[in-house]
């Protein structure tokens, strides 16, 4: 059983999701738009990284502030609120060298990742060039087991 690609019915899968939802007695979501072609395509690592890296550099930009709690919650939420505007200043300055160095963290990685992407293509252009005229798979080699001196 594969459960990746398109083995997976999407609108099937949801509908008895949903279904098993209402059963429960619990409210679900509106329409899904499933794409007719199934999954969405597949994610490139290296540039999804280098978003995250950029979005989350600055480590002075607070975090949305939510609660799952209510009353007491709502508290807390008014409470760190209130301590993030008076504090600002303070963690800006605590923080300022994480920020430089997330900045470096950030440019290394996407000179990394510009040099895979090129390896990559070379790699496929020598692949492509190559052909069919491969040479004969190479036998490996058995290291010998180091002999043990005889004992008098």
């Amino acid at each position: 059983m594969k459960l990746l690609g398109r083995d997976i019915p999407a609108r099937e899968l949801i509908a008895r999701i949903e279904e098993r939802l209402r059963v429960r007695g619990l409210p679900t979501s509106e329409p899904a738009d499933v794409p007719e072609e199934g999954v969405e395509p597949r994610v490139d690592p290296l540039s999804f990284h280098l978003q995250a890296m950029e979005e989350h550099a600055d480590p002075t930009r607070p975090l949305p502030l939510h609660t799952h709690r209510g009353g007491v919650g709502q508290l807390v939420l008014v409470a760190k609120w209130a301590f993030r505007k008076t504090a600002q200043v303070l963690i800006n300055e605590t923080l300022g060298r994480q920020r430089v160095f997330n900045g470096h963290v950030r440019q290394s990685y996407a000179e990394l990742s510009a040099e895979v992407l090129r390896l990559r293509r070379e790699v496929e252009q020598l692949k492509s060039a190559q052909g069919s005229a491969s040479p004969p798979p190479e036998q490996p080699v058995v290291p010998s087991r180091p002999r043990r001196p005889k004992s008098k």
